[in-house]
C-alpha cells in the first residue's frame, strides 16, 4: 500500500515536471523521491534535451556540448517548486533538489545508453549474466531498444535492459 502510493506520488510528480522541462528545452534523466533524516527530498536531474553524446574522459578532445548550468536548475527550481505546491502533490514538508547528472550521470533509458556507446560504464544487473557476474566495468560497445553489450576482456556480454538494476558512465579522468 504504501509503494502503491510512493510509485503513484512519483508518477504525478513526473506528469507535472516533464512538461516544464520540456518547453525548457530539457530532459528529466532521474527523479529520486525519498524520505530524508528530517524531510521528504525530492531530486530532478535534468539535462539539455537530444544530447546524442556523452563526455566520458577528461581527455575527450571534443566535449559533446553544453550540459546544464547552475541557472538552469535555478530556473528550473523556480518553476517547479511552486507547481508542486499548489497541485499539493507531496503532502508533507520537502526539500527540493535540482542539479546536472555530473560527470558519472545515469544511464536509465535507451536513449542514454546510445549516447554513452564507446565510453566505459559501471553496471549492475539484477542476477549474474555471465558466468558469477553482476557488477561491471567495461567498455559499451553497443546499445539498441532491447539491451547493451558490453566488452568484458574480450568477450561481447549482452544485457537486456530488463536485467539493469543500475548504470553510470565511469568516467576517466
Amino acid at each position: 500500500m504504501v509503494q502503491e502510493r510512493l510509485a503513484e506520488t512519483i508518477e504525478r510528480i513526473e506528469a507535472l515536471v516533464v512538461p516544464v522541462l520540456t518547453r525548457e528545452g530539457l530532459e528529466l534523466v532521474d527523479l529520486e523521491y525519498k524520505r530524508g533524516p528530517k524531510r521528504f527530498m525530492l531530486r530532478l536531474l535534468i539535462d539539455r534535451a537530444g544530447r546524442t553524446r556523452y563526455q566520458g574522459s577528461a581527455r575527450d578532445p571534443e566535449p559533446p556540448g553544453e550540459g546544464v548550468t547552475i541557472d538552469d536548475c535555478a530556473r528550473i527550481s523556480k518553476l517547479v517548486g511552486p507547481l508542486l505546491d499548489v497541485e499539493d502533490v507531496i503532502p508533507t514538508a520537502y526539500t527540493l533538489e535540482v542539479s546536472s547528472p555530473g560527470v558519472d550521470r545515469p544511464l536509465k533509458t535507451p536513449a542514454h545508453f546510445r549516447a554513452a556507446q564507446g565510453l566505459m560504464v559501471r553496471l549492475k544487473t539484477r542476477v549474474p549474466v555471465h558466468g558469477n557476474d553482476n557488477f561491471f566495468i567495461a567498455p559499451l560497445t553497443e546499445a539498441d531498444d532491447e539491451r547493451v553489450v558490453l566488452d568484458v576482456r574480450g568477450t561481447a556480454v549482452e544485457v537486456p535492459y530488463r536485467l539493469i538494476a543500475s548504470a553510470n558512465i565511469e568516467y576517466q579522468f
